[in-house]
């Protein structure tokens, strides 16, 4: 095939080479879906008998993707993705070229005699095909890189998405920006934003990540994303990262199901048509107030056992409370894991000091001492315990099993959700079954957590 090196093709395009048996009766090469075309395989034209001049293409499909073989003779592609295109000879029936959606293409300067194939992703829709370049250009993906001018653009698009929390408020993202390299996301189509994608830089791996100071940080979508549009959006992103930084890896972490208001698994289907592979697996407990399993008798006993003792629920301040309860909880992460909380106690106040009907503590007091608390983040319909921990006179006298009937049975009995987070270690490898057996004596059950892979 005679095309530069070093030509760089627009956005999905990409060049598939055919495997090929050469012996004395000829040559042969031949194409499967589960390997050379990479998608299943609706539709089959060939294109051939163009006169001297005439051209063949000029559009661009909005859901179609192609992959176009010259079986015989030779062409012009051009390929163009809004921002870059590309002219590739193609004059090999050993080498095809993928056109994604989204991208236009047309055929031209035809030799002689030429015949070419077209394995098309779907069958044909008149409909789908944008045949006027000045329009397709209007229906382009621009990408822009957040900076601190679009703070309050992003804040307000995180407060009226379909599966934002306050964990994706600026306020909340960048309190440890020293920590990480931003490179942000924000994704406009007719001048409307309609994705954002939370994300920092690590340029030693060449690598992209689902924000790395947040348990998750997926794309996040208005109430009318739909699933085309999300595949443009992954298109448009990974065309942008290796373009803009070099990178050859995106780590994505999804928002977990139960933090959407509605349906938002647009991304996963993307992540999928992208060859993302999934490389960890949390497992969280979470309670469904819909439809509440019940208490276990070995947690309604603590309950019990803590009535008898006196112990008392309170909301706890961020002064002494707090400083009382990071203390239990610090000395047993450092006696059990050798690891120290994820924020600092002036971290939590400063994020307290922003979200202050977002971040709360309960506690709960043996006479005055706090013997146990929970951290909680307040997402709205969904309730999160971020820290959970007990004193060895908590324990004794079941001070969590009491805390934990009160926040599901009265304060946070309205929601929808209660998470109390994972109990898996290394990327999920390891369960602790004791931890988890705790949470689900509440009546929690699974929600994984997921991490993926896509390597470009």
């Amino acid at each position: 095939m005679s095309k530069d090196d070093n030509i760089q093709l627009p956005r999905g395009c990409r060049i598939i080479e055919f495997p090929e048996s050469v012996d004395d009766r000829g040559a042969l090469s031949f194409a499967e879906g589960a390997h050379q075309i990479p998608f299943q395989i609706e539709r089959v034209f060939w294109i051939y008998g163009v006169p001297d001049g005439k051209t063949r293409g000029g559009h661009s499909h909005s859901e179609s993707a192609e992959v176009v073989v010259p079986v015989s003779g030779s062409f012009n592609m051009m390929v163009d993705d809004g921002s870059h295109s590309a002219v590739v000879r193609m004059d090999s029936p050993r080498k095809g070229i993928l056109i994604p959606p989204g991208v236009w293409c047309d055929l031209r300067d035809f030799a002689p005699g030429t015949v070419c194939v077209v394995f098309a992703s779907h069958p044909y829709n008149a409909s789908g095909y944008i045949n006027d370049y000045n329009e397709y250009l209007t229906e382009q993906l621009a990408v822009v890189r957040y900076d601190e001018s679009h703070k309050d653009e992003w804040n307000a698009f995180v407060a009226a998405s379909k599966n934002g929390t306050f964990l994706f408020d600026r306020g909340y993202m960048d309190y440890h920006s020293d920590r990480f390299r931003d490179c942000s996301l924000m994704f406009y189509k007719h001048g409307k934003l309609i994705a954002m994608l939370p994300a920092n830089w690590r340029e030693d791996e060449g690598t992209v990540q689902s924000h790395g100071g947040l348990t998750y940080g997926g794309l996040i979508v208005p109430k009318d994303m739909i699933a085309v549009d999300a595949l443009e959006v992954f298109s448009c992103a990974i065309d942008w990262m290796k373009r803009q930084l070099g990178a050859h890896r995106w780590i994505y972490k999804p928002v977990p199901y139960i933090y959407s208001k509605l349906p938002a698994e647009e991304d996963l289907y993307a992540l999928f048509r992208s060859g993302g592979t999934l490389k960890e697996r949390g497992v969280s407990s979470v309670i469904d107030f819909s439809n509440r399993l019940p208490m276990r008798q070995l947690r309604r006993r603590g309950y019990a056992k803590a009535l008898k003792a006196g112990l008392t629920v309170d909301m706890g301040n961020m002064g002494d409370d707090l400083e009382a309860f990071w203390n239990i909880l610090a000395g047993i992460l450092m006696e059990k894991h050798r690891k120290k909380p994820v924020h600092t106690m002036d971290e939590l106040r400063l994020l307290h000091s922003r979200f202050p009907d977002r971040i709360k503590l309960h506690v709960v007091r043996n006479g005055k001492e706090v013997v146990a608390g929970i951290m909680v983040y307040d997402m709205g319909h969904v309730v999160h315990a971020q820290y959970i921990a007990s004193s060895e006179t908590g324990k004794n006298t079941g001070a969590l099993d009491l805390l934990i009937h009160n926040l599901i049975t009265e304060v946070y009995a309205d929601r929808t959700y209660f998470d109390f987070g994972v109990s898996t270690e290394n990327g999920g490898s390891y369960l602790n079954e004791g931890l988890i057996f705790q949470k689900e004596g509440f009546g929690a059950r699974s929600v994984v957590y997921d991490t993926y892979e896509m390597l470009f």
